[in-house]
Order: C-alpha cells, then structure tokens, then sequence
C-alpha cells in the first residue's frame, strides 16, 4: 500500500441490529460464516518489503502497506466517515487460486487495535466469483449482510460513533435499492478515519479500476484536513516480493480518488 499523510416499508429493530429496508428488500438476515478463504476487515499491515516514504509535501506522505490502499487520516479523534464507491467486476480465471478484493469504510485500525467497517468483497476461487456485503467490529470477525451484491453495484457506507461505545454502521446499494444498518458497541480509540481498498487475501482479485467519491470525515471532505494537526496517509498495496498491487490517485475536489489494479501480488 501507499499512503499520503494529509484524509420503505419500514424498520425492524432486531437484537443483531437495525435493518432498514426497501421495496426490493424484504429480508436482511446475517451470518458470520466466511465466504471462500478470505477474512476482509481487520487492521492496517505495514508494507514486508516497504519501499519507505517516497514524498512529503505539506502533511501528506507516502508510503506502502501490506493489505490497505486508499486514504485515512489521523491526527485527532473523529467521529463519522462516509465515502461511495463501485463494486467493480472481478476477473477470475482457473489459476488464479484465492484472491480478494473489498472496497470499506471505516473508524480505526490505522494506528490502534480496532476497526470499526462496513464495506463489500469480490473473491476469486479459482475462475468462480463470490460478491458479498460484510460490516466488521474488529477484533471480531466480520458478519456477511445477506443481501445481492452484483459487479457495478454503487455503494455508500457510514460508520459513526454515536455515543459511549455504540457504533451506527449504515451500507447502502442504490443499484440494487437496499439499506442495511446495524448499531454495535466496542470501546475504541477513533485515532483514524479511512476509505480503503483492502487484499484480504494472498492475492488482489484482478479489476480495472475502483473510483471512491464523496470520502467524507465529519462532514468535512478528507482533503480539507490540512492542519499541521492532521496527517493524511495515501496507501498502496506493497508485497513481500516488492511488487506494486495497485495505484492510489491524487484526490480531486478533496474527496475523490480512484484505486487502479496493477498485478494480483
């Protein structure tokens, strides 16, 4: 990874969660059984074979990580990030063996032991694709949202705390008209905010391009965190081998970039 241092029907209330849904979405149960061999979630990895930080200019850096390409940014405490992004289409083939790919949003896990997300994966198992819609309160394993998730979906996700230890994890996918929203606890630091593209597997799905927009911290698009208070982290997928997974943009209008896929690592 590289990062840059600078950022209706109706609804049941269930002791699992709050399901909010929609004319297509009549049910949304969850599980915690894993899909294929991957784990999405969990904290930001240091690069094995770091490159270093390549640049600084003002607060921004880059640098490299194991498993997170994307933006985050820490510096204080923060209390809701939102950002949307596109399901994008994985290539599978027959020697491709098990690879992921999932697009999240969350609080934490950049610099502390926890990490509070909700996001999306597409996994290869050989040439056979499994997308899937996922929230995480780590260190607990992820819960799968049991509604479709299709390549090209557009999603939006918001993680917030709300108050003492309770988190409000929304997932919203306009394509297909759902709205998932759970309430957990977990006593947390809230030392990050990031929109990430994660490998949480050995190897990075093959896609084209995954473009997140509207990234948001407290309102607050992640590029208007230019205090010298804040740090905003541009991340790359790094291997132990030295190979570059994937390419992190510039942001655009503070709050938009775009991850592109460059090797499966």
């Amino acid at each position: 990874m590289i990062k840059h241092t600078i950022t209706a029907l109706g609804a049941i209330t269930l002791a699992l969660g709050s399901f909010a849904f929609t004319a297509q979405s009549a049910t949304a149960a969850t599980t915690a059984a894993p899909h294929s061999t991957s784990n999405p979630g969990g904290l930001f990895k240091a690069a094995p074979n770091s490159h270093g930080s390549q640049a600084k200019s003002g607060n921004r850096t880059i640098s490299y990580s194991g498993n997170w390409s994307g933006y985050a940014v820490t510096g204080s405490t923060f209390t809701t990030a939102t950002a949307t992004w596109v399901q994008p289409k994985a290539d599978c083939t027959s020697s491709d063996g098990s690879t992921d790919m999932s697009p999240w949003v969350g609080l934490d896990g950049y610099t502390s032991t926890t990490v509070e997300q909700t996001g999306t994966s597409a996994d290869c198992s050989g040439s056979s694709v499994d997308y899937y819609a996922w929230y995480e309160m780590y260190p607990s394993n992820y819960v799968t949202i049991n509604h479709t998730v299709d390549a090209g979906d557009s999603f939006t996700g918001t993680v917030t705390h709300t108050s003492g230890t309770s988190y409000k994890l929304t997932l919203t996918d306009s394509t297909q008209d759902w709205t998932y929203s759970t309430t957990k606890k977990l006593s947390a630091d809230d030392s990050s905010a990031e929109a990430v593209l994660e490998m949480a597997a050995n190897n990075l799905t093959k896609f084209t391009t995954d473009p997140f927009t509207s990234f948001t911290v407290d309102g607050k698009s992640i590029g208007s965190y230019t205090s010298s208070t804040y740090t905003i982290e541009q991340m790359e997928i790094d291997t132990s081998s030295g190979s570059v997974c994937d390419s992190t943009s510039g942001l655009t209008d503070d709050e938009n970039f775009t991850v592109t896929w460059l090797n499966a690592c």
